[in-house]
């Protein structure tokens, strides 16, 4: 399950949730599950992709950028030219960024085909793993929403001199990632909790932040569907 934060008004770290057994502070090793939580929301981390150094066909990352936008770029087919499949651009990578964190901010699904789709207004025949040679993947995304950090260093290249687009290894993409990339909860755990608890509450559109009212959160499951604390 990832727990995303679709209100910018509210800052990383301002809410939490607390009410997960077993609680880090209640954990006993012999008995219990590893614990869970308390978690901590965070807004998606999407830094803009500015450019890419070009050195005839070689394109590079020009400085370090982390968020979605850099994900995409590293992770997502562009156009075939002359029979080459290509990078996406910078710009691309932004636009496709913005439409799927939009998306989540709009309590829609993100799973394989939405975002395929997404991409896929951008750039036409690109998409996800399983299209052309792109590694990118819906966990992927869905942990860089909940506030996973995903790096990408200066020089790192994105499309070889021969004009050829040069994913991250399906193995390898974890390593590009700091803090914690996976929130993954019980789904006996997250049915209480948004049921009755702290979740139910960040779920009604009733959530009041600094006079604000409006929902403050959206669950996914694994594969981008939206969770129904009702099923």
């Amino acid at each position: 399950m990832f727990i995303t934060l679709k209100r910018t008004d509210i800052s990383n770290g301002t809410l939490q949730i607390r009410d997960l057994f077993p609680n880090p502070s209640q954990f006993n090793p012999v008995i219990d599950p590893l614990p869970q939580g308390p978690f901590y929301l965070s807004n998606p981390s999407n830094n803009t992709v500015a450019t890419l150094t070009a050195t005839v066909d070689k394109r590079t990352i020009t400085r370090t950028v982390s968020g979605l936008s850099a994900y995409l770029v590293a992770t997502v087919a562009g156009a075939t030219v002359g029979g080459k499949i290509t990078c996406i651009t910078a710009v691309n990578a932004n636009n496709i960024a913005t439409a799927i964190i939009t998306r989540m901010q709009g309590d829609l699904a993100l799973a394989l085909a939405n975002i395929n789709a997404l991409i896929n207004a951008v750039v036409a025949g690109s998409g996800l793993v399983g299209t052309k040679t792109s590694t990118g993947r819906v966990a992927d995304i869905l942990s860089i929403l909940t506030g996973a950090v995903f790096t990408l260093p200066a020089g790192h290249q994105v499309q070889n001199s021969n004009g050829v687009f040069t994913p991250i290894a399906t193995d390898d993409i974890d390593s590009f990632f700091s803090g914690d990339k996976n929130q993954r909860l019980l789904t006996s755990d997250l049915a209480v909790s948004s049921a009755e608890g702290a979740l139910s509450v960040m779920l009604s559109d009733a959530f009041t932040y600094k006079g604000v009212e409006s929902q403050a959160v959206v669950i996914y499951n694994n594969d981008g569907t939206l969770y129904d604390p009702q099923a």
